[in-house]
């Protein structure tokens, strides 16, 4: 067994509940508010465009089968918008569904051994994963396992539905914190003391309009010890979370509220109390996958020169001998229904393990031998035109913001075609600068991860001689591993019209200079960010509106951003409670 399960006996009667609140509604024997909290926490949320709905899934820490792929496919071929999106915590979305289509969409998803349920509202989210868990060469121990386990168990329990506001877990296989367990309400970060498998804990973390680093809870913790740890903060989340202020209802604010003592205080007290009252069990060892079978290291095969450089930018080497992995950039976190089809088909035959969602919105296949891998080229290419480009273009990462988003105020996925357009365009050494991180957010709440990236952005309206354009505050230098963890610093902004020239002149700027310089941090704390500064100032002016309308419009939009700003709703998870 590999996937989270399902505890049918508790969540049957939740479906249920949902597919008679759905009929209710359709048939007017329930408002819209009423329905409303109802289908938020089983992921289910309006989108801009007018009774047409996004349906989140939660994924097995990014993990699904070839078999959950195919289906996931096929519901987005017969309704949603013939694609999935991949979003940045490793989840999967399908986007455009009608509203008649909701009660037989969340029930089929259920029927895959896979459920929107918790994917949103008030409620246990989606559980982060580090993607190169069990298979990158610093891995401690794998925590895939754990993932799935926990997960099981907190879609068992009915307090992980009613909580003052989201509560967000992460897993990370090493100190490198893939999985920003440092930044989030609860955070594991794997690690062996005196040869006992176990746990760093951070707690109260989280990013959004106040982001705020974790605190370290506990140097170490037995790895048996993870569901009273994760049901404990969980409960204190519940009794000390501000119900009534949804903008401060994050564990985050408790800590502000209480302070870092207060609060470690009470958790450990409910650590102890759901260790004697609760059955802490997870049965990891249901969850350990088969071990991947022992083979020689093999010669790599012969591969043209467009394949050597695809190779060269993707695929790495597992810890496990002759296997490797990739990493395949979905552009926007997109995947055509029909690839995604035809990709699952393809690894149904290997039985193991391949299918991963990245935080980063990307797509990879692990457990695979190179002429495995190889084979899967052509495929890989029909639909990821990104991995025929410099790695950095495809790791860029952007909510979807106002085109769907009713708190969007910008349109980052836009403005991410721009800037790859426009890099593409003028001569710079974009494969210099592999690994660099661009993450964007239509709006202070950090849906792209903005404020982890070496360079980010979050969207904000400007206005000139009278007139409204699309704008973007600039973070630049975020730091990211256990105990050094830094959030990028907010220190200028930008037109949404200028952005690809100033992402253009940063790089350019900084690719000329970067055999200096240790990593991009060290660039900037050696002039680096006065050269960023002072370059957002040289690009701060717009022509007129009398002059040229274009920067009055956001990328993507026929709408004077005036327009479509004044279109912003109410966020779908804010709601009064009943």
């Amino acid at each position: 067994m590999s996937a989270y399960v399902i505890p049918d006996s508790v969540l049957k009667q939740d479906f249920d509940f949902f597919t008679k609140a759905h009929a209710d509604f359709m048939q007017g024997k329930i408002d819209a508010d009423t329905f409303k909290p109802i289908r938020v926490h089983f992921g289910v949320y309006e989108q801009r465009e007018r009774n047409t709905y996004m349906v989140r899934i939660k994924t097995n820490g990014g993990e699904v089968s070839a078999t959950q792929l195919e289906a996931l496919a096929e519901l987005a071929n017969r309704y949603a918008n013939l694609q999935l999106h991949i979003t940045t915590r490793g989840g999967v979305q399908l986007h455009y569904a009608k509203l008649e289509d909701l009660s037989e969409i969340v029930n089929e998803i259920h029927k895959i051994g896979l459920t929107s349920r918790g994917s949103g509202g008030a409620c246990v989210r989606n559980i982060n994963c580090d993607i190169l868990s069990g298979i990158a060469k610093d891995c401690v121990f794998d925590v895939q396992p754990y993932v799935n386990a926990l997960t099981s168990k907190m879609l068992g329990l009915k307090d992980s539905f009613n909580l003052p506001k989201k509560y967000k877990i992460a897993f990370s296989s090493s100190n490198a914190d893939r999985a920003l367990a440092c930044i989030t309400d609860v955070g594991f970060i794997a690690t062996i003391q005196n040869g006992q498998k176990g746990f760093i804990v951070y707690v109260a973390g989280g990013m959004g309009a106040k982001s705020r680093l974790g605190f370290k809870l506990f140097d170490f913790i037995l790895d048996s010890e993870v569901f009273a740890v994760a049901q404990g903060v969980k409960q204190i989340f519940d009794k000390f979370g501000d119900r009534k202020k949804k903008s401060q209802a994050r564990l985050r604010f408790v800590a502000e509220k209480l302070g870092e003592e207060k609060l470690k205080e009470l958790i450990l007290s409910e650590i102890k109390e759901v260790s004697n009252n609760l059955d802490c069990d997870l049965k990891i060892q249901d969850f350990y996958t088969s071990e991947l079978k022992r083979i020689a290291q093999e010669p790599l095969p012969e591969m043209s020169k467009e394949q050597t450089l695809w190779w060269n930018r993707f695929v790495k080497e597992q810890k496990q001998e002759g296997y490797f992995y990739v990493k395949i950039p979905l552009k926007l976190g997109d995947f055509p229904a029909q690839s995604a089809l035809k990709l699952a088909k393809g690894l149904k035959k290997l039985d193991r393990n391949c299918i991963f969602f990245a935080p980063n919105q990307n797509l990879y296949l692990r457990n695979l031998r190179a002429n495995e891998l190889l084979s899967l080229y052509n495929l890989i290419l029909e639909f990821s035109p990104q991995s025929a480009k410099p790695a950095i273009l495809g790791d860029m990462v952007a909510c979807t913001g106002a085109a769907t988003c009713q708190l969007g105020i910008a349109r980052p996925r836009g403005a991410l075609l721009a800037i790859e357009k426009y890099l593409l365009e003028h001569n710079i050494d974009l494969d210099s600068l592999q690994d660099f991180r661009i993450q964007m957010s239509g709006c202070p709440n950090s849906c792209g991860n903005h404020i982890t990236a070496d360079l980010g952005f979050f969207g904000k309206a400007k206005s000139h001689e009278g007139h409204s354009y699309p704008a973007y505050n600039i973070v630049i230098g975020a730091t990211l591993g256990e105990g050094k963890t830094k959030f990028a610093k907010k220190i200028a902004d930008i037109s949404a019209y200028r952005l690809p020239e100033f992402v253009y002149q940063t790089l350019k700027s900084y690719s000329e200079k970067k055999a200096q310089y240790k990593d991009f941090q060290t660039y900037l704390d050696n002039g680096g960010e006065q050269e960023i500064e002072l370059l957002a100032q040289s690009l701060a002016e717009i022509p007129s509106f009398e002059e040229n309308k274009n920067p009055y419009f956001d990328y993507t939009s026929d709408k004077l951003f005036s327009d479509t700003y004044k279109e912003r709703g109410i966020g779908e998870e804010h709601f009064k409670e009943k």
